[in-house]
C-alpha cells in the first residue's frame, strides 16, 4: 500500500487547497482497499447495506398478459376508425383466476384489474367509457386503439433478468422489490470497520 505523500507525488498539480472533486475522489481511492467480503442477511438486516451481487428474478412481473382497468376485453382488430362498436358479453375475467371460455367476433369478456387476458383478446375499454344494455357493450368511436389497457407478460420485469444491480444501496424501495419476488435473504458487502 503506498503512503499518502506517494500518492500525491503522482497527482499532477496537487495542491491540498484547491483540488477538484474527482482528483479528491481518485486520491481517496488510492488510499483505501475496497471491500470484498460477503454477507447473506435477510432482508430485515439488509436496509442501508450495499449489494454485493446482482439480484436476478426469478419470476415475471407481471405473470401473465393481464388487464389494466376495470372493462371489457376483446379483439382490438374489430375497431374501427370513427365507428362505434357493439360486442356481446359471454363471460367475466375475475383477477386470480383465469376465465378459460372462448370469444368468438362480436364478442366480449367483462375483465377485473390484473385479470389474466383470456386468449385472442388483447384490449380492454374501460368501463366507465362504455354503454351497456343488458349483454351488449358499445363502444364509442375513435376512444381507443388496438393493444390499449393490456399489461404484457414482463412488461415490468422478466424472470431471469435482473431486478437490481451489484453496488446498489438496499433502502426501503429496492428492499420492498426483493420482498416482492420472494427472495427472503441478499448477498451484501461486508459494513466498513472503521479504527
Amino acid at each position: 500500500m503506498k503512503t499518502l505523500e506517494q500518492i500525491a507525488a503522482e497527482l499532477q498539480g496537487y495542491d491540498p487547497q484547491a483540488l477538484p472533486a474527482e482528483t479528491v475522489n481518485a486520491f481517496l481511492a488510492e488510499l483505501v482497499t475496497p471491500v470484498t467480503e460477503v454477507e447473506q442477511l435477510p432482508l430485515m438486516q439488509a436496509l442501508g447495506r450495499v449489494l454485493a451481487e446482482d439480484i436476478v428474478s426469478p419470476v415475471s412481473v407481471p405473470p401473465h398478459d393481464n388487464s389494466a382497468m376495470d372493462g371489457f376485453a376483446f379483439r382490438g382488430a374489430q375497431l374501427v376508425r370513427d365507428q362505434a362498436l357493439s360486442l356481446r358479453v359471454v363471460g367475466t375475467a375475475l383477477a386470480g383466476a383465469a376465465w378459460r371460455g372462448q370469444v368468438g367476433p362480436g364478442e366480449c369478456v367483462k375483465i377485473m384489474t390484473g385479470a389474466v387476458m383470456p386468449e385472442g383478446l388483447d384490449t380492454v375499454v374501460p368501463q366507465e367509457f362504455t354503454r351497456v344494455a343488458g349483454d351488449l357493450v358499445e363502444i364509442p368511436a375513435s376512444i381507443l386503439q388496438p393493444g390499449d389497457n393490456r399489461r404484457h407478460l414482463g412488461e415490468d420485469l422478466m424472470a431471469g433478468q435482473p431486478a437490481l444491480l451489484k453496488g446498489e444501496l438496499l433502502a426501503p424501495a429496492a428492499l420492498g422489490l426483493v420482498a416482492s419476488l420472494g427472495i427472503v435473504t441478499v448477498p451484501v458487502l461486508r459494513r466498513v470497520r472503521v479504527a
